[in-house]
């Protein structure tokens, strides 16, 4: 072969091996093409292709699905009526002073809220009561339940934990007030939950008549010098005076758990004082036949006694002209009285009503309106600057010292199991059957084997 043969076959083979590359080339060009538009990545034809950072035309842009909104909510119909219940003594159609003065305050908060407001009247306690009412339309008939209803601190307890009213948290800040008695603050909770808000309170006192009593005792011993009968209710389960004696000598009446108890010293001291009011004829026998206070107070106004121990309000409520409150006297750690009352609580289902009612009852025991109702009405005010607004001085210090010593009554699950027990031994001590020693032993034994 010559050489141009040879020049003409390796130009030949040149020009095949640029045809062959020339073609491999446009090959490997139309897949990089085709390669954006496929929908998985291939990595031996994209390792070295760049990721593009220019957005896609709108056209091939995908359309974010949008989000389900929430379900919206039916709204809610606006408050234009609130509903009270209230115990016959709040009845404005009683035309008394205290009923007149909560009637106008009714009306002034409708006319501000621009809402209507119904008072429905049942009995203070009992079958139909206020309670008992709750408890039967809480299962029957939530629609007719009312927004705010006015209950006893042992009521507020027990429909509290049974699930009837709802707590106030969040929704009021009255209980942080510094304007309220210690034992009215305590009032308004529950386990530590503001569940209402105190309008009314009372108190344990003593009561005697001064034209027979020329000089006032001054002490347990003093009255006992007197010889003067002193009446309480010594058959009633609750036991409230000798357990404020208990107290009053630094008895506690709930261990580091909460259960109730009764320890033995102070005890021991309370059933030896009432051993001394025995022999001095202050404490006779014979007033095991007072088993409440209505009792009690009827006895007093009827002259049977000239000192007795009643609740605050029993004397408030009628002014008996001879009648001269005092504190119970103090024991060895201070005097001690025991105290209840009632609160605005909320009872509707219909959490949309809630904050119109915290209003009304927030409105219902602001001070200036509380200095004139309790003094129409007969009780404690539950704010000490309320107090302060009533005229009669001695009067106005009398009950501010009684309040300032009065603590809540316990729980009525303390109340309850100590109750009874403290009123078998004090009955065993007035009848002389056992010594206080042996009296307190007894009634500890008896809590412990419960």
């Amino acid at each position: 072969m010559c050489w141009i043969d040879i020049c003409r076959e390796n130009v030949e083979t040149n020009v095949k091996r640029k045809g062959i590359l020339l073609s491999l080339g446009i090959i490997l060009a139309m897949l990089l093409a085709a390669c954006e538009g496929l929908p998985v990545e291939i990595p031996w034809l994209v390792d070295d292709v760049p990721t593009p950072t220019t957005q896609p035309d709108d056209a091939d842009q995908i359309t974010p699905t949008p989000e389900t909104p929430p379900e919206t909510e039916a709204t809610l119909p606006p408050v234009t009526s609130l509903t009270l219940w209230v115990p016959p003594e709040m009845d404005p159609d009683l035309e008394t002073a205290a009923s007149a003065l909560f009637a106008d305050r009714l009306a002034a908060f409708a006319e501000i809220n621009g809402v209507e407001i119904n008072l429905r009247v049942k009995a203070a306690s009992g079958a139909g009561g206020l309670l008992d009412a709750l408890t039967a339309s809480s299962a029957a008939a939530p629609d007719t339940l009312p927004d705010l209803i006015a209950l006893s601190r042992p009521d507020l307890e027990t429909a509290a934990l049974k699930g009837l009213i709802f707590s106030m948290d969040g929704m009021t800040e009255s209980p942080d007030d510094a304007d309220w008695y210690g034992f009215t603050r305590a009032m308004a909770l529950i386990q530590g939950s503001t569940f209402g808000l105190p309008f009314a309170a009372d108190a344990l006192a003593l009561v005697y008549r001064a034209e027979t009593t020329p000089e006032r005792p001054e002490s347990w011993a003093e009255l006992f010098e007197t010889g003067l009968v002193l009446a309480y209710p010594a058959e009633h389960d609750q036991s409230l005076f000798p357990m404020a004696l208990y107290l009053a000598e630094g008895g506690l009446l709930q261990d580091t758990q909460r259960r109730p108890q009764l320890e033995l010293d102070p005890l021991t001291e309370v059933y030896r004082l009432m051993e001394a009011g025995v022999e001095a004829g202050t404490f006779p026998d014979w007033l095991a036949q007072y088993q409440t206070s209505g009792q009690v107070w009827t006895a007093f106004k009827d002259g049977q006694v000239d000192f007795a121990v009643t609740w605050v309000s029993d004397v408030l409520k009628e002014s008996p002209e001879d009648a001269t409150l005092v504190p119970i006297y103090p024991g060895t750690e201070g005097g001690v009285s025991l105290g209840t009352g009632m609160s605005w609580a909320l009872a509707s289902a219909q959490e949309h009503r809630h904050p119109m009612a915290v209003a009304l009852a927030e409105y219902l025991v602001e001070p200036e309106f509380l200095a004139e109702w309790t003094l129409a009405a007969g009780y404690i005010p539950t704010r000490p600057s309320s107090l302060q607004v009533w005229q009669n001085q001695r009067t106005r210090s009398t009950i501010n010292q009684i309040a300032l010593m009065t603590v809540l009554r316990p729980s009525n699950d303390v109340v309850l199991s100590l109750g009874p027990l403290l009123r078998e031994g004090s009955r065993q001590v007035l009848q002389g059957a056992v010594d206080p020693a042996q009296a307190a032993q007894q009634v500890i034994e008896t809590l412990g084997d419960q």
